[in-house]
């Protein structure tokens, strides 16, 4: 044998394990590299997961907040449509009372037959009780329409006092 030959053998095989050797690592790298994306994929999911359960129950619970505080919004604007409702029955009717009892009273005197002064004047009882009537029915019309404002104010502070609690 030559040394050529002998040598030209010995560097093919060197180089075949050198290949060899090299494939081996890459294998390897490659499979420590799956697996550590694997292992941190899996952890991305149930990182995932965790976030979605949370998500889902944080939903639920505030979905469960706004149905109770819808049921407390209807409860509390039916007790107060009820109390504006008494209310409005109440100044009504005393609105009422007040202007029929005033209606029965006798609001002049008698007239006299002759006014013995110069700075007295004489009206026709009629025509001024008349003129007393609408001025009170006007007068009682806007303490109504007060009494109906004052009691939409008391039932919104009402209101507003019961939402912010």
């Amino acid at each position: 044998m030559s040394p050529l030959k002998s040598s030209k053998g010995f560097i093919t095989l060197q180089l075949c394990g050198y290949v060899a050797l090299g494939m081996g690592v890459a294998m390897l790298g490659l499979g420590a590299f799956a697996k550590i994306q694997t292992s941190r994929l899996d952890a991305v999911k149930a990182e995932y997961a965790a976030f979605v359960l949370k998500v889902k129950v944080l939903g639920e619970e505030a979905e469960r907040k706004a149905k109770a505080k819808e049921t407390a919004d209807i409860k509390l604007k039916e007790r107060t449509d009820a109390e504006t409702k008494r209310l409005r029955t109440v100044n009504s009717d005393l609105s009422i009372k007040l202007r029929d009892e005033r209606a029965r009273s006798d609001r002049l005197s008698q007239a006299t037959a002759a006014s013995d002064s110069a700075g007295r004047a004489c009206y026709g009882a009629a025509e001024l009780e008349r003129a007393i009537q609408r001025l009170d029915e006007g007068v009682s019309g806007l303490i109504a329409e007060g009494s109906k404002a004052i009691g939409d104010l008391n039932v919104a502070r009402l209101w507003a006092t019961d939402l912010s609690r």
